[in-house]
């Protein structure tokens, strides 16, 4: 997979005209999985028993992680879903 890195991270590093579907198709799926996980941090579940509140480096370090977490999930354990949508594309020319 191509090194993509999420647009909050890094815009101008990211050249759209060479990523190929598979590598299109692992970071929308690793995206919708990092919203998921940020989603879910922020449910009052997590937050119930917290001591001090969490900071916006804290907030942002448990982003990154998400996003990082979201990335291997995709690579390693998500593929059937990976290729179930690349396949749903038509044949390329």
């Amino acid at each position: 997979m191509a090194n993509i890195i999420g647009p909050a991270f890094n815009v101008s590093g990211i050249n759209y005209n060479e990523i190929g579907v598979r590598d299109a198709t692992e970071a929308f799926v690793s995206d919708i999985f990092a919203k998921i996980l940020n989603s879910a941090q922020d449910d009052d579940l997590f937050k119930k028993d917290k001591l001090i509140p969490e900071s916006n480096a804290e907030k942002w370090i448990k982003e990154w992680i998400n996003v990082e977490y979201a990335n291997l999930l995709t690579q390693q354990s998500l593929k059937p879903l990976v290729n179930q949508i690349v396949n749903s594309f038509p044949p390329e020319r």
